[in-house]
C-alpha cells in the first residue's frame, strides 16, 4: 500500500551529514528528514522526533549497542543498517519491524579487496616487504593461480564476486552457501553442513560469510586441517567466525602460510595482540571495503529502498532475524 511522505519521519545517523544532505533533499525535497551527528543525543532526538524510519552507520556516529534501542522505539516500522552485518541489531519481531542491510551495495569493491590480497600473498609480497626492512636482495619462485583450488565460505553477494575474479584468474572455485545450487563461475558448491569438503585440499581460503550462532567458530582447528598445507586464508566477514587460537596455531606450523584478516574478535586489534607481530600475517583496519564516497554508495542504495517503501512496494535486503541476514 502507497503511503504518503508526511506520513513518514526519516532519521539518518551520520558523521557527515554536509556530504548527504543535498542528496536526501535531491530525492526527497518533501520529506521530513533530520540527521544525527551526536551520539549523546540520541535518545532525546528518539523521543522528540519519533522517526517511522531510520538509516543508521553503525558507529559513525552512533556505537553499536545503541542499535537495539533505535530498532525497539516504538514508532520505529524500519531500519536500514548501512552495513551488511546486523549481529549487533539484537532481536526484533519481524512483524511488526522491518531490518534491511547494504548487503551487495559494496560488493564489487570488497571483492577487489580480496583477489588483490590473494594475489600478493601468492607472489610472495609479504615476504619481500620483510626482505627490503632488511635490504635483503633473495628471489623465490611463486606458482601461477592455474587450476588450483579456491575455496570462498559463503557465497552471497560478496562471495559471488570474489568467485567471478577467481575464474577468470582460472582458478578451480569451491564454495559454501546456505542451500547447495548451482552458482555462476563456481564449479563445486556445498552446503553449509559440509563446509569440511569445500575446504579439502584448498590452496586458497576467502571467507565471506554473515556471523551467525551456527558460523560463529566455525573456522577452527579442524578446518585449518582440511586445507592443504602452505594454505594462504583470508578473513573479510566478522572476526568472530574465526577462531583466532586456532589461526595462530595453524600459523606457526606452517599450514597456513600467510593470513590476511580485515576483522577480528575484538577491534580495533588490541596492541599486545599476537597478530600485530607475526611474521605470516597482514593486517588491516577492518576497511575492505572503505572506498571513496562509500558513505555515499550506501545512501544512493537507501534512497532507492525508500522509494519502494513510500510507494508501498517490497524492500530489498530484508534481514530475517533468525538468520542474521
Amino acid at each position: 500500500m502507497k503511503t504518503m511522505e508526511h506520513d513518514h519521519r526519516v532519521l539518518i545517523t551520520n558523521d557527515k551529514p554536509e556530504a548527504l544532505a543535498p542528496l536526501f533533499k535531491e530525492r526527497f525535497p518533501d520529506l521530513t528528514i533530520r540527521f544525527l551527528s551526536d551520539a549523546d543525543t540520541l535518545d532525546a532526538t528518539l523521543a522528540e522526533f519519533n522517526p517511522t524510519v531510520i538509516f543508521a552507520y553503525p558507529g559513525e556516529p552512533v556505537p553499536k549497542s545503541k542499535f537495539p534501542v533505535m530498532i525497539n522505539h516504538p514508532s520505529v516500522q524500519w531500519i536500514s543498517n548501512s552495513g551488511a552485518g546486523v549481529e549487533h541489531m539484537g532481536q526484533w519481531n519481524s512483524k511488526e519491524k522491518i531490518v534491511t542491510n547494504a548487503s551487495g551495495v559494496n560488493a564489487p569493491f570488497l571483492a577487489q579487496y580480496a583477489i588483490a590480497a590473494h594475489m600478493s600473498a601468492n607472489i610472495g609480497m609479504p615476504l619481500y616487504a620483510r626482505q627490503q626492512r632488511q635490504k635483503l636482495w633473495r628471489m623465490e619462485e611463486w606458482q601461477p593461480f592455474d587450476d588450483r583450488r579456491f575455496c570462498i565460505i559463503g557465497l552471497g553477494n560478496i562471495g559471488q564476486a570474489v568467485a567471478g575474479y577467481a575464474k577468470a584468474l582460472n582458478l578451480r572455485v569451491v564454495g559454501t552457501r546456505g542451500i547447495a545450487r548451482p552458482t555462476p563461475n563456481v564449479d563445486e558448491v556445498y552446503d553449509s553442513d559440509n563446509i569440511m569438503r569445500a575446504l579439502t585440499g584448498a590452496e586458497f581460503v576467502s571467507v565471506h560469510t554473515a556471523l551467525t550462532p551456527e558460523t560463529k567458530g566455525m573456522i577452527s582447528d579442524d578446518a585449518f586441517a582440511a586445507m592443504a598445507d602452505g594454505a594462504i586464508f583470508l578473513n573479510a566477514s566478522r572476526g568472530a567466525v574465526v577462531d583466532e587460537d586456532a589461526l595462530l596455531r595453524a600459523l606457526d606450523s606452517g599450514k597456513v602460510k600467510t593470513a590476511i584478516l580485515d576483522v577480528f574478535q575484538q577491534e580495533p586489534l588490541p596492541k599486545d595482540h599476537p597478530l600485530w607481530e607475526h611474521e605470516s600475517v597482514i593486517v588491516t583496519p577492518h576497511m575492505a571495503d572503505s572506498v571513496k564516497d562509500w558513505h555515499v554508495n550506501n545512501a544512493r542504495a537507501f534512497c532507492d529502498n525508500l522509494d519502494r517503501w513510500l510507494a508501498g512496494d517490497q524492500l530489498q535486503n530484508i534481514v530475517d532475524p533468525k538468520k542474521g541476514y
